[in-house]
């Protein structure tokens, strides 16, 4: 895998990632952050279709970045559609003091 695919790829998770917060209900940061969700949509969308090669190629740190907010945006999701089923599994089978409920 060369820089420019990585990239790509990572443009295109940050892009779906944005969208799927624009379009879920789950999410609710209002106007101002359905619009900057929307931004990031959009500039993810166009960085991952255009040539990455006619005037410069990504660099380490912009790689960086967008892999990195890439696996932030995948967390979000996680964290807002399956974190609370996890945890209640997760509790119910580890059966710890925390997770007991009180009497």
């Amino acid at each position: 895998m060369n820089l420019e695919l990585i990239n790509s790829i990572a443009c295109g998770l940050i892009a779906l990632w944005a969208t799927w917060c624009v379009l879920s209900g789950k999410v609710r940061d209002g106007i101002l952050g359905k619009l900057i969700y929307s931004t990031i949509a959009i500039t993810g969308f166009v960085v991952m279709v255009r040539s990455q090669n006619i005037f410069f190629g990504p660099t380490t740190a912009g790689l960086t970045l967008n892999v990195s907010l890439a696996l932030a945006g995948a967390r979000h999701i996680f964290m807002v559609t399956w974190w609370s089923g996890v945890k209640s599994w997760i509790c119910h089978h580890l059966d710890c003091e925390k997770c007991r409920p009180t009497e």
